[in-house]
């Protein structure tokens, strides 16, 4: 395929340039990277069709963002075109490692059956352990293994601990996510598997906060780490997912690349880290550039356990700006009726039982509504619109009475010796007792559904 071929002909490229060859591309985007086992993404895939940089790069509304995101930053962002094409052909990769080795375990009478179990054995007793790895599963285990040459071991911990201060940081992240379901690259893979709808919805919501609290304890990403077992538990299930959806007949991979892509990781570990990092400054939390540039780097290492490999990633809070701005432009919104439901079905988590009444319902309600209008002050009034939601009035305010308690909070936890280590006891104590009350045994399976829902 050239390069010309790339790009459907109604969505053609506007003439901005000499798209980089592959080679420019491997040279000016990789070396950074790792020393040792690297899971290096060919540059010769072709752009899926919803790559929508060139449609959108131009527009209005995209100068409009561009100059929002700049006065925020206090900097010029500008986005290279060879990063944006980089980028679009994350579209079209997926975990080369962990791919490889489901794809090699699936192909076996018995391998299906043993691919979780080796990948556990691996955990607990180190690779040398598992009888008879096959080279997929060794070759996975090199790269998880092998630090990156990037890794500060010393920011992951900061990272950590800044994540844990967040109080209201799991609904938030639930809310937040809204906008990714209008893209369908994100949205048709949990239609498809019914992961995040009708009332499963709440349980997966669970799983995950289960890998965001194991990940984030303290020393959880060393060798042995519950936060280290949980990431790659996580990332065999992604490419479980792929090996599914790849050949399911609602999947054009023509259009939308590969189920669960790099793209799709490198949004989500910047919605982990540096979205929290800004934007819950408007309920009164303080972190520091370091602070967040620190959970910026602590998710990068979760995500290179999770088989994850941008292009690029950001290391300072100019850049994570940067990469706002390029998720915005790599891909453009369409929300669907697919996308509606993802976004009702965890809104519908918050509704009082079927059998709650009186005082149980009253409160059910309110809070739901409460839900509501945290959802619209986070995402603005258009991106809450594409939901579908229900229109929640003045409880779109209703984030605002946190503003005092989290700003006190975090005054005390910045001047007072011991209230940073009270907090933190805290923090981690309530979101224990969250998930030991309302997950099963306390503890996430992390496997795939038995059945798509379609």
């Amino acid at each position: 395929m050239t390069s010309d071929d790339r790009v459907p002909r109604d969505r053609a490229r506007p003439p901005t340039g000499r798209e980089p060859a592959d080679d420019d591309l491997a040279t000016t985007l990789t070396p950074h990277y790792l020393k040792g086992p690297t899971m290096t993404q060919p540059t010769s895939l072709p752009l899926p069709e919803c790559f929508s940089y060139y449609r959108t790069v131009d527009t209005p509304a995209a100068a409009s963002l561009r100059r929002k995101l700049e006065r925020v930053a206090k900097s010029p962002l500008d986005v290279p075109e060879d990063l944006a094409l980089a980028f679009g052909r994350a579209m079209n990769t997926g975990d080369r490692l962990g791919d490889a080795y489901i794809s090699a375990a699936f192909a076996s009478p018995k391998g299906k059956a043993r691919a979780r179990k080796d990948v556990e054995q691996a955990l607990d007793g180190g690779i040398r352990s598992v009888d008879e790895p096959t080279p997929e599963l060794v070759a996975m285990f090199e790269q998880i293994d092998t630090d990156p040459e990037w890794v500060d071991w010393k920011k992951v911990e900061h990272g950590a601990e800044v994540f844990r201060r967040y109080k209201e940081l799991y609904p938030y992240f639930g809310m937040v996510s809204f906008p990714g379901y209008a893209l369908e690259s994100i949205a048709k893979p949990l239609a498809l598997t019914g992961a995040y709808t009708g009332g499963s919805a709440f349980g997966r919501f669970l799983e995950t906060c289960r890998l965001w609290t194991d990940t984030t304890e303290p020393g959880a990403m060393r060798p042995g780490g519950v936060g280290r077992r949980s990431a790659v538990f996580v990332r065999t299930l992604h490419s479980m997912i792929r090996h599914t959806l790849l050949p399911h007949p609602e999947w054009d991979r023509a259009e939308l690349g590969v189920p669960i892509s790099q793209f799709g990781m490198f949004g989500t570990l910047l919605l982990s880290s540096f979205a929290p990092g800004q934007q819950l400054k408007l309920l009164g939390y303080r972190p520091t550039d370091a602070d967040v540039e620190a959970m910026m780097h602590h998710w990068r290492y979760v995500g290179y356990l999770m088989g994850a490999d941008a292009p690029w990633f950001p290391e300072t809070v100019t850049d994570g700006f940067r990469a706002q701005l390029l998720i915005s432009l790599v891909q453009e919104p369409t929300p669907s009726e697919d996308s509606r439901e993802l976004c009702r079905s965890f809104m519908n988590t918050f509704l009082p039982p079927e059998d709650a009444r009186g005082p149980r319902q009253i409160y059910g309600n309110l809070r739901y509504k409460a839900q509501l209008g945290h959802a619209r002050f986070y995402l603005g009034e258009e991106s809450y619109t594409g939901t579908g939601l229900p229109d929640p009035g003045l409880w779109r305010l209703a984030p605002l009475a946190r503003v005092i308690p989290n700003l006190t909070r975090e005054t005390l936890r910045r001047n007072v010796p011991g209230v940073a280590g009270r907090i933190d006891r805290t923090n981690r104590r309530a979101r224990h007792e969250f998930l030991n009350k309302n997950l099963e045994g306390g503890e996430a399976k992390f496997k795939p559904v038995d059945k798509l829902a379609r």
